[in-house]
């Protein structure tokens, strides 16, 4: 914990400075923001920052149940209306009261501002004020899903937000929330200063000055926190859990985690850019349109494998891109088994027995584990005939490369945490056929379509009745699954490290926020 300097030999001052310091907390992040624009990216750490300092409509808890936030409450007027009363009495972090004027705004803002990450939650419905706490919320049809959309996104002063960009929020000067912190400084890859919000609608914090230090290595945020320079880590590597667990110093949270690593393949382009054959050329037709080189993909990797010997143990194999216990999980989707012998004899059925090579992108700092995952990937496709090279690189510089209306990559490293707590945005936004505008495959690299299964997807999407809705979920699950244009590898589970005498309940969705950090 962080400790100010008292005054030599003042018994008195040292209480007062020890008192202060207990006001303070110092958390390591495994992942930094890349900026204070709550709406610029949908990455978990920018929606995590924006909670700290904005709010939401409606606060998902630490197990994603859709809890009341700056929507005190919600109700379906009918099949298309939904009414929302606005809490009273919330105040902006300047002290302007909080309005269905900056719902309306943040309706206009958020599907365009930044990378456009946000439209699949905000496109298709219309918000229109009643009075000052009270907004309606229509739909072009049926939309069960409204309140879990807007658990998704912050809310935005109108007042600062008017003609505001990244950069207007990123040094302060319009990062003005409603949320349980102020926002005080940002300096890159040093620091984020937020302090209390006293008029915070949901209690003061237990902290009166929070310190967010980025620490991007595993084993500096770790070190950091034995040494006592840190009072809390992030993303503990799974190589430290077992032993922190034995430091009398350090607490752990741990829980299982909605983020799902998977595999996104290339099977639109007729040439895709990093598949070739064995002399070095690119190949046309592009193996990866094929079903039975994508099962044979399928089959090659060893989940258990992965869980066991790269997660050591801190995972689960995954079945589908959807983490269970959330709405549309199949139980009838296995874990597949590996098998490469009968990998191996898809890709000669293919017309691949001699296979080809192949290069695997992703990320090396963003995701446990994320460049040895990769590595052994490619050692499990290289062990069936295709040989696969890595080339794994820092997450801004792959993201940039990875999405867009030309993803670069022909077979890339994934992950989605469902925002909503059910299976509408990764059917939607990867299994759907892309509709650009629309927030159908939005974030599908792959570029996959299936015309059976896209009115499916939409059905789910109108239906109202859970019953019906869970069974079109669970159809179009196992439709996306079984064509294997996204690969489910493992779910991850999410481990935090506190100093002996804090709290924090390990929340699903990754996110570290400082108002859930307790003493005691």
């Amino acid at each position: 914990m962080r400790t100010l300097h008292a005054l030599a030999g003042v018994t008195a001052a040292a209480l007062f400075a020890g008192a202060a310091a207990a006001d303070e907390i110092t958390i390591a992040l495994g992942a930094e923001p890349t900026s204070m624009d709550p709406h610029y990216w949908s990455g978990a750490p920018n929606v995590a920052m924006g909670r700290n300092i904005f709010d939401h409509l409606v606060n998902p808890n630490a197990a994603y149940q859709m809890k009341p936030g700056l929507a005190a409450s919600w109700k379906a007027l009918d099949d298309t209306t939904w009414e929302f009363t606005l809490r009273e009495g919330v105040k902006w972090h300047d002290g302007a009261p909080f309005t269905a004027d900056d719902v309306i705004f943040t309706f206009k803002h958020a599907p365009d501002a930044g990378l456009k990450q946000f439209s699949p939650y905000i496109k298709g419905r219309v918000v229109k004020k009643i009075d000052d706490h009270k907004v309606l919320i229509t739909t072009e049809g049926p939309d069960p899903l409204v309140p879990n959309n807007m658990a998704a996104f912050s809310v935005v002063s109108a007042k600062h937000g008017q003609g505001a960009k990244p950069e207007d929020y990123n040094t302060g000067r319009v990062t003005i929330g409603t949320g349980p912190f102020k926002f005080v400084e940002w300096i890159s890859g040093d620091r984020i200063v937020l302090e209390a919000n006293p008029d915070y609608w949901g209690g003061k914090a237990a902290w009166d000055k929070v310190t967010l230090k980025p620490i991007k290595s595993g084993p500096s945020r770790i070190a950091a926190l034995i040494s006592g320079d840190v009072d809390m880590v992030d993303y503990v590597p799974t190589t430290d859990v077992a032993q922190l667990r034995k430091n009398s110093k350090i607490e752990i949270s741990q829980g299982p985690s909605a983020r799902v690593i998977f595999i996104q393949l290339d099977v639109s382009r007729d040439v895709t850019p990093y598949v070739f054959d064995n002399a070095g050329k690119p190949m046309f037709p592009n193996p990866l349109r094929d079903w039975r080189v994508r099962q044979a993909i399928n089959l090659a990797l060893d989940r258990r494998g992965i869980v066991d010997r790269v997660m050591d143990n801190n995972a689960v194999a995954a079945s589908q891109i959807l983490a269970k216990g959330f709405f549309g999980f199949s139980d009838a989707i296995e874990i597949p088994k590996a098998d490469p012998e009968a990998a191996r004899q898809l890709l000669k059925k293919a017309g691949y027995g001699d296979g080809f090579k192949m290069t695997i992108h992703g990320t090396n700092d963003r995701y446990d584990n994320d460049s040895q995952i990769l590595e052994a990937w490619a050692q499990m496709l290289t062990k069936i005939g295709i040989e696969t090279q890595v080339d794994a690189m820092p997450k801004a510089t792959f993201f940039s490369r990875a999405g867009g209306s030309n993803p670069e990559f022909s077979f890339s490293l994934s992950a989605n945490g469902s925002r909503t707590g059910e299976a509408s945005v990764p059917l939607k936004a990867f299994c759907h056929s892309r509709w650009p505008g629309t927030g159908f495959g939005v974030y599908s690299r792959s570029r996959y379509s299936n015309q059976r299964l896209d009115p499916i997807i939409e059905e789910a999407l109108v239906t109202i009745d859970d019953a019906k809705r869970l069974k079109l979920f669970h159809q179009a699950m196992q439709i996306c699954m079984r064509d294997a244009a996204h690969i489910p590898s493992h779910y991850q589970v999410n481990t935090w490290g506190l100093r002996k005498g804090l709290n924090y309940a390990p929340r699903v969705d990754e996110f570290t926020l400082p108002y859930g950090v307790t003493k005691g």
